[in-house]
């Protein structure tokens, strides 16, 4: 008797079965993703994508059912750089539906926890007497870190407060090197020092000096403008009152040479008085007039 086996056509596949331990910084690990064989004959590829840059081996195993399964067994060693990346198991089928291959898949968020790093102080506000200044201490860790302050001063630290951030008043008592330190479970780290320091006078008596410095400087401007612009027009007043001068001159000579001058028992001969320069050929002649 001839047996005939029938095969159900599989138009979807449930997603495959992804398996995360708890990932710390440094210990090697196996991600795990597990698909179905519906067909034995013909079993799912399984792969990870990203593959982390890791080892993957796949191994076929039977289930209690009596059904087949595959797994693709991911070995890396994790670091905080894979913290919160998304990775992808894929399973790939042999089985085929309009020439497209059968795929399922499933995604997971990789955490992993790791001691704290990059730890440092960001200041807010300007550090003058009297003014309010915020110290925040920021780090990444996961867990997320407990931050702590301490002030050095002379050689001696003290530790001030359990917070991320640190707020207070400018004043000489509070000046020195400011140090920030992240801890978690997996470790600790400091941040570098900042030194605050105040300067002699507060905010508002610097801005009072520096707008008495501008107003200072504006009138200095002023009167060099001033000085070039009174410069700039004595030369054209001279040249003016020079040529009135000159022409005065002139005309008082001609008035003066015009005069007729008469001596007690002298003919009626009009002599012209020669203070103005003529041209060399009236010299050389004599003038006379008929009076």
């Amino acid at each position: 008797m001839n047996t005939i086996t029938f095969f159900s056509q599989i138009d979807s596949l449930a997603e495959p079965d992804v398996t995360v331990p708890v990932l710390r910084e440094g210990e090697k690990v196996n991600l795990t993703c597990t698909a179905p064989a519906p067909c034995p004959s013909h079993p799912p590829n399984v792969i990870w994508a990203p593959a982390l840059g890791g080892d993957v081996t796949q191994r076929t195993q039977m289930n209690a059912d009596g059904t087949q399964s595959v797994s693709a067994i991911l070995n890396f060693i994790p670091s905080f750089q894979h913290h919160e990346l998304k990775v992808n198991c894929v399973s790939i089928h042999p089985l085929h539906r309009e020439d497209k291959p059968l795929l399922s898949h499933k995604s997971v968020i990789l955490s992993v926890e790791y001691p704290p790093k990059k730890t440092r102080i960001s200041l807010s506000g300007l550090v003058w007497l009297g003014n309010n200044v915020t110290l925040t201490c920021q780090s990444n860790a996961n867990p997320p870190a407990v931050h702590r302050w301490f002030l050095k001063r002379a050689g001696v630290e003290e530790e001030l407060s359990i917070s991320r951030v640190l707020s207070f008043t400018a004043a000489q008592n509070n000046t020195g090197e400011y140090i920030c330190e992240a801890q978690n479970q997996y470790g600790a780290m400091n941040s570098t020092n900042l030194q605050i320091t105040l300067p002699g006078i507060s905010f508002t008596a610097f801005l009072s000096i520096l707008a008495a410095l501008l107003l200072l400087i504006f009138a200095l401007l002023a009167r060099l403008i001033l000085m070039i612009y009174r410069r700039y027009k004595e030369p054209i007043r001279s040249e003016t009152s020079q040529d009135q001068d000159i022409y005065a001159n002139v005309s008082a000579s001609a008035v003066k040479s015009q005069q007729l001058q008469l001596k007690p028992g002298e003919d009626k001969t009009c002599i012209i008085n020669h203070e103005h320069t003529f041209k060399q050929s009236l010299f050389d002649e004599s003038i006379y007039a008929n009076c």
